[in-house]
């Protein structure tokens, strides 16, 4: 089948066919199947299986797992893959899609439609393809489809998928140039801002808020629009809102209800989220998560697939509601958080084909309907997959939660990562939220300011998607936020997400054999602005002298030394969890651009509000 990972083995079973042609594997349903299912997720019930004997020893893979944010996963001809997005936390062992690179000979397997049926399991005996192992029931006549696509690097693999994939992609995204979330400078309260479930001294989180979002137009912060994070509405456990310090641990229960929750609000407004954007004066994101089977929405008259954790209407209407509510509230954006715990939270949303899609593309139509936009957060592959296809998204994140990992490098390998998925399916993606003072603590709970303050800015600023602060009052660095937009906030922008190059994605700088290279453009007319950011993000705690090809000489102009040259390559040296940025093109960076934004020379293409 290919020459890199040699002929796979049919796994089938009764009324089940294997169809190969033009580099293409088809899994077929020959007739209604009921009780396919193998109980364990991660053991499909047929396929095909790459054993690990057929293997070059030189192999090295990428995947991107069946978790939250896309984790990226790393292995060898072992099948190595470690399946652990945090301490404590392990992801099944299932990737969708992955690439496998030896020699000058790289593989991606990928599919082209179903992406939520099928997976490719990482198992004792290799590497099996097939229907997922909650899979119980498929009609006759369903199919889903592998594409393999064989080629001379991982850009020219991807870049063939694209091209597969673009019959059934949505239009490029229009929404994104509309909504304040996406064009300007954004203030959030998400997991790793100040204000997630924390409040100043003697005021209500909304009340801390509203201050912080004052005092930032008093410091000439331009601040366009504001997140409203879980704390926002009732939960079947509530986790509890303190003053400033670590919020108590509370299992991450389902919604009970979208509406405010009262101490999060108070004062008996009877619309109160509504009379908060009203006071803010500006438009609102709005977090929701996955629906707890206490809700009372779940004694209502739609019918509901219930499970230990989770619940799911059965017909995606009901979430118009949530909509209508959106509207009313002066909300332009609805952030669908946790939808990892959608589709493995409801067993049944994931035992016959195309529930979770339905849902999700429901979502984008109640969206172009009530003119609300989507930002999807905590998307399995497969939701960032289906979601090329829908034209009301306007960004993902692509890395878990600021602040989440002990070490920021873990997590901006992360984002670079997935970031080359988002490039390839046309997706804006986003990096989280960040402080923008550098700390004066290190202590696990300060939330006064970050070490690595600026190039979280400057992988917000490089991301092309949204750039939020989560900065405490009175703990705002205004000179650091300017440099990821203009004076009235407007984002500078980029042609699409910084990402890893390709010889970044296999673990080479987490390894420290290399330095972590990642980068991106800014087309503006038939000139095209590269630019390279270099961190040192190895496990190892020494420095690392690195180079990057430019292939011939170009002008180079160096944004942290403040100096231009003419130069073929890049050479650097790094401390641990050092950066460096470049802007590369035929002319003077500083002269054609404002060399006191990261974004120097910015993109065209974009559509200005």
């Amino acid at each position: 089948m290919t020459k890199l990972l040699g002929l796979p083995q049919r796994v089938v079973r009764g009324g089940v066919s294997v169809r190969v042609a033009d580099n293409r594997l088809t899994l077929a349903a020959d007739d209604d199947l009921v009780g396919i299912a193998t109980e364990h997720f991660a053991e499909p019930s047929c396929g095909v299986l790459w054993s690990t004997s057929s293997l070059p020893d030189d192999v090295e893979f990428v995947g991107y797992a069946f978790t939250q944010f896309a984790l990226p996963v790393v292995g060898g001809s072992a099948l190595d893959f470690e399946f652990r997005p945090a301490p404590g936390l392990r992801s099944p062992a299932v990737v969708s899609p992955l690439i496998a690179r030896s020699g000058d000979d790289v593989v991606l397997l990928a599919p082209v439609d179903q992406f939520h049926e099928q997976v490719i399991a990482v198992t004792p005996d290799g590497l099996m393809w097939g229907w997922h192992g909650d899979l119980d029931e498929v009609p006759a006549g369903f199919t889903s489809t592998l594409g393999i696509y064989e080629g001379r690097s991982v850009e020219e693999v991807l870049a063939a998928w694209r091209s597969d994939l673009d019959a059934s992609s949505a239009p490029p995204v229009e929404h994104a140039g509309k909504n304040a979330l996406s064009t300007h400078l954004s203030y959030w309260t998400d997991n790793g801002a100040a204000y997630w479930y924390r409040t100043e001294s003697g005021r209500s989180i909304t009340e801390s808020v509203e201050h912080v979002v004052a005092d930032l137009r008093e410091q000439g912060v331009p601040i366009r629009s504001v997140e409203l994070d879980s704390w926002s509405y009732r939960h079947e456990t509530a986790r509890p809102i303190a003053e400033i310090g670590y919020p108590e641990e509370v299992p991450p229960t389902g919604m009970l209800e979208w509406t405010a929750r009262p101490d999060a609000f108070p004062g008996g407004d009877p619309d109160p989220i509504r009379s908060f954007a009203d006071r803010v004066g500006l438009p609102l994101s709005m977090h929701a998560r996955h629906i707890s089977p206490a809700s009372p929405y779940v004694t209502g008259p739609e019918e509901w697939w219930i499970d230990e954790l989770a619940a799911h209407p059965k017909d995606p209407t009901f979430f118009r509601r949530w909509f209508d509510d959106a509207v009313r509230w002066g909300v332009t954006c609805i952030e669908q958080d946790w939808m990892l715990m959608f589709w493995f939270g409801v067993r049944e949303l994931r035992s016959a084909p195309d529930r979770a899609a339905a849902w999700q593309r429901s979502l984008n139509e109640h969206a172009g309907s009530t003119d609300v936009d989507l930002l999807w957060c905590m998307a399995t592959p497969a939701d960032l997959m289906l979601a090329a296809s829908l034209d009301r998204v306007i960004a993902v994140r692509t890395c878990d939660d600021y602040r989440f990992a002990d070490d920021s490098a873990f997590l901006w390998t992360w984002f670079l990562t997935v970031n080359r998925l988002a490039n390839t399916l046309g997706l804006l993606a986003y990096k989280d939220c960040f402080f923008s003072r550098a700390s004066v603590t290190d202590t696990d709970d300060a939330i006064d300011g970050d070490e690595h303050a600026e190039l979280e800015a400057v992988l917000a600023a490089l991301s092309g998607g949204p750039v939020g602060l989560g900065d405490r009052l009175g703990h705002t660095d205004r000179e650091i936020v300017l440099r990821t937009c203009d004076a009235d906030g407007r984002l500078r922008r980029v042609d699409r997400a910084i990402a890893a190059i390709d010889d970044c994605l296999f673990g080479a700088p987490e390894r420290g054999e290399r330095l972590m290279w990642a980068t991106t453009t800014a087309t503006v007319g038939s000139e095209v602005w590269t630019y390279v950011l270099a961190i040192n993000t190895a496990s190892t705690r020494g420095p690392i002298v690195d180079r990057f090809d430019l292939g011939n000489e170009r002008v180079v102009y160096d944004w942290r030394g403040r100096s231009t040259s003419r130069s073929a390559t890049l050479d650097v040296e790094l401390e641990p969890r050092g950066w460096a940025l470049f802007v590369v093109g035929s002319g003077d960076a500083s002269e054609h651009g404002d060399a006191s934004k990261y974004v120097v020379v910015e993109a065209d293409r974009v559509a200005r509000p």
